[in-house]
């Protein structure tokens, strides 16, 4: 499995770069962002595109990451209910199984027996 993620990685990159590459003078024009709200307007400085896709390339990392984060401590906390939860279950069990049986609600007829017998 580490040597799939490993690969994984190797192409991730290498499709990277090699879409850097063929994409060059492209991603190196800059643009201006631009926001309008509530008749405000804000304007950023030229920033060229292979910094924006960099950028969101991280963000998206980052987000990934702490929702990966959170559904991790998520799992881990159901799994100590849940571990709770079977040992209680387990000493109860245990609990159960220790209750001595009254022969006189446990009785076996003698036909029983000797059918058992055979």
């Amino acid at each position: 499995m580490r040597y799939l993620r490993v690969a994984a990685l190797i192409l991730l990159f290498f499709f990277s770069m090699l879409f850097f590459v063929q994409n060059h003078e492209l991603l190196s024009t800059t643009v201006r962002l631009t926001l309008q709200i509530f008749g405000l307007e804000f304007q950023s400085r030229e920033i060229p595109y292979y910094l924006i896709v960099l950028l969101a390339f991280v963000a998206g990392g980052f987000i990934s990451l702490a929702y990966l984060l959170a559904e991790k401590i998520r799992l881990s906390h159901e799994i100590k209910r849940s571990k709770s939860k079977i040992k209680d279950l387990e000493e109860e069990v245990n609990s159960l199984r220790n209750i001595p049986l009254d022969d006189e609600n446990y009785s076996i007829d003698s036909s029983d027996k000797q059918e058992s017998r055979l």
